[in-house]
């Protein structure tokens, strides 16, 4: 009767694991978010299987109230242990409620940065740019900054060419926006704009702002640098070196004073 009443258990969550993939199927065609289908998705399937324990243990005799109050004992003796758990049950929960992102978005939080692969309970799947999985807790995340990069249709590329001194700034924010108004992916509203942005020690620099759609921020950033270097090359504009002066005024001063006696 035991052997029976586990085959018949095993064979129900059999049954639970092609229902509940049947309702995210359905789910999947009527185009609901994805955050949505892969929470009701875990959720339905772990509580329904968890009844389904809870009946077997009550089928097979073991009186499930004295087992109840057994893992309520249990869970008070190590509630202390468990409170980062709880909070990223908590946190995934706010996920849900407050949804400051969705699968697929590209953010990025403690410390890391990708794109969102999946959401669960207790932690929420990143996916970096090199392919490897990052699990971090929803506790943390509720807790600390998001950014959150694909909620915007846009964004602006921000970058900054250095030029040396004796080249003509003029000439070279010229041939900046040139390089710009060519690329097929800068859009022209808000306009692109080349301004200088700081005198440093060995150079001038150029601060570049043009916008571009959210898909197309990395391929601009790349092709910007390249062709910007190639028509600097073409137009004789220096990109300078760090550069040092040393004086030895006091020192041939004090030599001269010597001389001198």
């Amino acid at each position: 009767e035991v052997v029976a009443v586990i085959l018949i258990f095993l064979i129900l969550c059999k049954v639970v694991d092609v229902i509940t993939s049947c309702i995210r199927r359905r789910m999947r065609k009527r185009n609901v978010e994805k955050t949505i289908i892969q929470v009701v998705y875990y959720l339905s399937n772990k509580v329904v299987k968890l009844l389904l324990l809870l009946m077997t243990i009550g089928v097979l005799g073991i009186d499930t109230s004295s087992l109840v109050g057994l893992i309520t004992a249990a869970g008070l003796g190590v509630s202390l242990a468990v409170q980062g758990t709880l909070a990223n049950l908590a946190g995934g929960i706010l996920i849900l409620v407050l949804r400051p992102f969705k699968v697929d978005d590209y953010i990025e939080c403690q410390g890391t940065s990708g794109t969102v692969e999946d959401i669960r309970i207790f932690y929420t799947y990143l996916k970096t740019p090199d392919n490897k999985v990052v699990l971090v807790p929803n506790g943390s995340i509720i807790n600390g900054n998001v950014i959150n990069y694909s909620t915007k249709p846009t964004r602006r590329v921000d970058l900054t060419f250095s030029i040396d001194y004796e080249a003509d700034y003029k000439l070279a924010q010229q041939v900046i926006l040139d390089v710009c108004s060519k690329h097929n992916l800068i859009l022209e509203d808000p306009k692109s704009t080349v301004r200088i942005s700081q005198w440093n020690a060995s150079s001038i620099d150029l601060s570049t702002k043009v916008w571009v759609k959210n898909e197309n921020y990395w391929t601009v950033t790349f092709d910007l640098l390249e062709s910007v270097y190639d028509e600097f090359n073409k137009a004789g504009i220096k990109i300078p070196y760090n550069q040092l002066e040393i004086s030895y005024r006091n020192a041939l001063l004090a030599q001269e004073k010597e001389l001198g006696k």
